[in-house]
């Protein structure tokens, strides 16, 4: 009893701590161990709070900016309706002023231009015939006025021959018969009807030369006239040629081709643009500061950049421009926080001139230096009084 109680007062013990210091090995060892990883990508991390001349410290505005080139980008569509025969873009390549970019099946507009073109001989062929013809009228005309000087003259002569015969009739005897004198007096009226018809011919010719020949004639203007409007139609249908080809209206980059050869390309406003293009130097920065951040930032302050997955590497941006209108929000991050329901101000910053790796479209932090948070303001009407109101900072 001795034995098998002193076996019990120790070795129940002795088994009970070799058990448990067994369980605690045990149980350390299917613990999942603690690592610690770097992020893969950094988060945005502001800049060093910089102090002001007066021993303050300025905060920081932080803002979602959109890369984009410099005045944006340009949507470009179709001035027609048609089918798209050539497409002469490619992306990434540079592009002058001018230079073609798709053209639009263009058969029509050819065979309406040289129609255009024929009509436009014909009326200047009917123009010239028109101008020929006064050289034509008015050798006429020469040749009717000396015509009717020699219908006078014959008038003139049967005219002394009837007055002489007149003179022997009254004299009496038979010098002259009365059958001469009625020979001379047809004669002269022979002479009369040659004379106003010579005069009538010469009228005709010298009115219708001045249809013509005057720079007023009616004859010659309605030539005139038709020749300008195929001239004009012409120029219409060498514009509806042009048109079909979609040029670019300034120099750039093309940034993105979304026609091909044989699609339809519809004119007008396009979900989808057929081409975008865009002026990369230098890069905007399109910067959407919040309502409630607007009063405490200054078009003068500077401003830095990081890309995302870049937050080590910071920029320092240029000042651009305002657009002074607030607006709601559109341009979106992702963050789980992020509130859609607000307005921004759009303010624009130019990056550094050869930034690599930025892309129109990618999405960067924006640090704005404000003013220090603490810092009193006057009141307008607290100047107005002569006091100074202490207004409390925007939370």
């Amino acid at each position: 009893m001795a034995r098998r109680s002193r076996l019990l007062i120790y070795g129940l013990p002795l088994a009970a701590l070799i058990a448990a210091g067994g369980a605690s090995l045990s149980i350390g060892r299917s613990q999942p161990q603690a690592v610690a990883l770097a992020p893969v990508v950094s988060p945005p991390v502001q800049p060093g709070v910089p102090a002001t001349a007066g021993g303050g410290v300025r905060g920081f505005i932080g803002a979602a900016g959109l890369i984009e080139p410099n005045g944006q980008e340009i949507d470009m569509g179709s001035h027609v309706s048609g089918i798209v025969a050539d497409v002469r873009a490619v992306p990434g390549q540079k592009v002058r002023t001018g230079d073609p970019l798709f053209v639009i099946d263009e058969r029509t507009a050819r065979g309406n231009l040289e129609l255009r073109r024929a009509e436009l001989l014909a009326a200047e062929r009917r123009r010239d015939q028109t101008l020929a013809r006064a050289a034509t009228l008015q050798a006429q005309i020469e040749a009717a006025r000396a015509a009717a000087s020699a219908a006078r003259a014959e008038m003139e002569e049967w005219q002394d021959q009837v007055r002489t015969a007149d003179e022997l009739m009254a004299r009496g005897g038979n010098a002259i018969s009365q059958r001469e004198v009625t020979r001379r007096r047809n004669a002269q009226r022979s002479a009369q009807g040659r004379l106003e018809e010579a005069q009538a011919r010469t009228a005709e010719i010298e009115a219708e030369l001045r249809l013509i020949a005057r720079p007023n004639g009616a004859s010659l203007a309605v030539d005139e006239a038709a020749v300008a409007q195929a001239r004009r139609a012409v120029e219409r249908a060498e514009i509806d040629l042009a048109l079909l080809t979609v040029r670019a209206p300034a120099d750039g980059t093309v940034l993105q081709v979304n026609v091909r050869p044989g699609e339809f390309a519809f004119a007008g406003t396009l979900v989808t643009p057929l081409v975008v293009l865009g002026n990369l130097d230098p890069l905007h920065v399109r910067v959407d500061i919040d309502e409630a951040d607007v009063p405490r930032f200054e078009p003068s302050a500077r401003a830095y950049a990081s890309l995302r997955g870049k937050a080590s590497e910071r920029m320092q941006l240029s000042f651009v421009r305002i657009e002074p209108l607030i607006v709601p929000k559109r341009s979106l991050t992702g963050a789980s926080g992020e509130r859609v329901d607000t307005r921004v101000l759009r303010v624009i910053y130019a990056l550094p001139p050869g930034t690599a790796d930025a892309y129109p479209g990618q999405q960067a932090d924006v640090f704005i230096e404000s003013a220090a948070p603490g810092r009193p303001q006057l009141s307008q009407s607290g100047a107005g009084m002569g006091g100074a109101e202490q207004v409390p900072p925007r939370p």
